[in-house]
C-alpha cells in the first residue's frame, strides 16, 4: 500500500499538480514519514519560508514603493493648498466687486436724494425769493435807467462796425487795391501790415491763380478784406471778344472764389481798364477804375510807389497797385503806416461806396475811379445819423443854403456849365457815382451833382457813345501801355513771373514809346 502511495505522489509531482502540498519528507517501506517536520523550513536550499532572507532587489523595490507613496501624498497636499489659495482670491475679488457696486449705487441714491432735497428747498424759498425780488425791483430799475443814460451818451453814431473793426464815417478814407493776385507770400505780407493798422484792402484776383494760392484767398475772406474779380486769365484783348467769352471770363472767376473762399465777388476790374460796348452789355458787376496809378509794374521801385501815393492821394481815392512784386510789398510796409498817421482810414472799395452813400450800378458803361465826399455830405453825415425828428426836419433848409452857395460858386466859374447842370437836375439825372441822397434836399443835391458832372475832373471813366468800326474802345496811351506790358508779363511764363525785378513790362513800355 505504501508503494502505491509513493507511486501516486511521484506521478502527481511529475504532472506538476498544485493540489497536493509538497513536503520534504521521505517514507520508509512501511509508509512512515521520516525526518523532522521543520526540516524543510530550516534547510538552506531556499524556498519561500517565513525566515527566508530578502534580496537587495526586493529591498529596493519596497523602498521605491514607499518613496512613491510619500511623493503622492505631498502632491495631494500641494494641490489642496493651491485650491485653498485660489478660492481665497476669488472670494476677495467677489467681495471687492460687491463693495464697488454697492458704493456706486449708494452714490447715485445720495445724488438723487440731494436733488430732491434741493428742489424742496427751492419750493420752500420761492415765497421768500418773491418777496426779495419785489423789494429789489425799484433798485434794479433805477440802475438800469442810469446805465441806459450812460450808454446813450457814450454811443457815437458816426462809428460803424465793419469787417471786424470800427470805421468813422466822418473821417478821410482811402481804398488800397492790388491787381493780378493771388501771389502767396507777397499778399500775405501785405495783409499782415493792413491788419496791424486796423485796415482792410481790396484784391482784384485772377481766377486761374486761385487754386495755387487757395490759402491766401481764404484768409482774404476770413479777415474782412474784399475779393474782387479781375477776369479768369487776364486777357488784355477781352474787349475784342464776344459777349459769351466775356461773360465766362468773369463767371468762372466768381465760381472759383465761391468754391474756395465761400464768398462771391461783387466788383470787377477790367484788364488794363479797356472797355467796349460789348463789355458794357456783358458785365453786370460795377466796374472799378482808379484815381492813383502807382505804376509799380513799370519801375518796380518802392520809393516811387510811395512818392506817387503821397503826392496824389486824397479823401476817397482808389489806389492801384499790383500784388506780384516784392517792391510793392516793401512800399506797402511804409505807406500804410504813413496813411494812418495822416488820418486816413484804410477801407475796401465796397466800404468806401457804402460810407459815401454812392449810387453804383453795373452794366452802365462806367468805371468808377474814386468816391470823394461832397461838401454837403461831410457837413451833414454825423448830424443826420444822430439827429432827432425835429433836427431832421430842419436839416433841409441848412443843406439847401450850403448847396446854393456851392452852386453859385460853380456858376461863377462856368456859367454855361451851371445852366446845363440846372436843366439836367430838373430831369432828375443822378448818374454821378458820388451823389449823396439826403432826405429833404433831393433837388438841391441833384443840382450839385450835375455841376460836378460838368467839371473836367470827373471821377467816372465814361465809355464812348460811338465806337470804332470794330466796336472797340480806343484806350489812352497810358492804358494801352499798361495793357500791353501786363500782357508781356503774362506771356513771359513762370520763370519771368517769379522774378520780382524782371523787365518784361518795362521792355513792353519802351516798345510802345518807340517811334513808329
Amino acid at each position: 500500500m505504501a508503494g502505491n502511495y509513493n507511486q501516486r505522489y511521484s506521478d502527481n509531482h511529475a504532472r506538476g499538480g498544485s493540489g497536493v502540498r509538497s513536503r520534504n519528507a521521505s517514507y520508509n517501506s512501511r509508509g512512515v514519514r521520516s525526518g523532522s517536520r521543520g526540516s524543510g523550513r530550516s534547510s538552506s536550499g531556499g524556498g519561500s519560508g517565513r525566515n527566508r532572507i530578502m534580496t537587495n532587489a526586493e529591498k529596493e523595490a519596497i523602498r521605491e514603493k514607499r518613496l512613491r507613496r510619500i511623493r503622492q501624498k505631498k502632491a495631494r497636499q500641494r494641490a489642496y493648498t493651491y485650491r485653498v489659495i485660489f478660492l481665497s482670491v476669488c472670494a476677495l475679488f467677489v467681495f471687492g466687486l460687491w463693495k464697488g457696486v454697492t458704493g456706486i449705487t449708494g452714490y447715485i441714491e445720495n445724488s438723487r436724494q440731494e436733488k430732491i432735497d434741493a428742489m424742496q428747498n427751492i419750493e420752500i424759498n420761492k415765497g421768500n425769493d418773491a418777496i426779495d425780488v419785489a423789494e429789489s425791483v425799484i433798485t434794479v430799475t433805477e440802475a438800469s435807467t442810469e446805465a441806459t443814460v450812460e450808454t446813450t451818451e457814450a454811443y457815437d453814431p458816426t462809428k460803424v462796425f465793419s469787417n471786424g473793426r470800427y470805421v468813422d464815417i466822418t473821417k478821410p478814407m482811402v481804398a488800397l487795391t492790388w491787381d493780378d493776385g493771388p501771389n502767396g507770400s507777397t499778399g500775405e505780407a501785405i495783409m499782415d501790415v493792413l491788419e496791424k493798422y486796423n485796415g482792410r484792402g481790396t484784391f482784384f484776383i485772377v481766377g486761374n491763380r486761385i487754386d495755387e494760392f487757395a490759402s491766401e484767398v481764404q484768409r482774404m475772406a476770413a479777415n474782412g478784406h474784399e475779393i474782387a474779380n479781375h477776369s479768369w486769365d487776364h486777357d488784355t484783348k477781352l474787349s475784342k471778344n464776344s459777349s459769351d467769352y466775356i461773360v465766362q471770363e468773369f463767371a468762372k472767376t466768381n465760381a472759383k472764389v465761391q468754391e474756395v473762399a465761400g464768398v462771391t465777388p461783387v466788383l470787377a476790374r477790367l484788364p488794363g481798364g479797356i472797355i467796349s460796348d460789348t463789355v458794357k452789355s456783358s458785365i453786370t458787376m460795377p466796374l472799378i477804375f482808379w484815381s492813383v496809378d502807382t505804376l509799380d509794374w513799370k519801375h518796380k521801385d518802392a520809393d516811387k510807389v510811395i512818392s506817387s501815393i503821397k503826392s496824389e492821394v486824397t479823401d476817397g481815392s482808389i489806389v492801384l497797385m499790383h500784388e506780384l512784386y516784392k517792391s510793392t510789398q516793401a512800399a506797402c510796409e511804409q505807406i500804410i503806416p504813413w496813411l494812418v498817421e495822416q488820418g486816413y482810414q484804410l477801407v475796401t472799395v465796397s466800404e468806401l461806396i457804402q460810407f459815401r452813400n454812392a449810387e453804383v450800378v453795373g452794366g452802365n458803361g462806367k468805371q468808377y475811379s474814386s468816391f470823394p465826399p461832397t461838401e454837403t455830405v461831410a457837413e451833414t453825415t454825423a448830424e443826420t445819423a444822430a439827429a432827432s425828428p425835429e433836427t431832421q426836419a430842419a436839416a433841409p433848409t441848412k443843406a439847401e443854403e450850403s448847396e446854393e452857395a456851392s452852386s453859385k460858386k460853380s456858376s461863377s466859374n462856368d456859367e454855361d456849365s451851371a445852366k446845363s447842370s440846372k436843366s439836367k437836375s430838373e430831369d432828375n439825372d443822378n448818374d454821378n457815382h458820388s451823389t449823396q441822397v439826403i432826405p429833404g434836399v433831393d433837388d438841391a443835391q441833384d443840382e450839385v451833382s450835375e455841376v460836378q458832372d460838368s467839371q473836367e475832373n470827373s471821377d467816372v471813366i465814361e465809355a464812348p457813345a460811338e465806337t470804332t468800326e470794330d466796336d472797340t474802345y480806343v484806350p489812352t496811351t497810358a492804358q494801352e501801355a499798361q495793357a500791353v506790358s501786363e500782357t508781356a508779363w503774362w506771356m513771359a511764363g513762370p520763370s519771368a513771373q517769379g522774378a520780382p525785378d524782371g523787365n518784361a513790362q518795362a521792355d513792353a513800355i519802351q516798345a510802345i514809346d518807340a517811334p513808329g
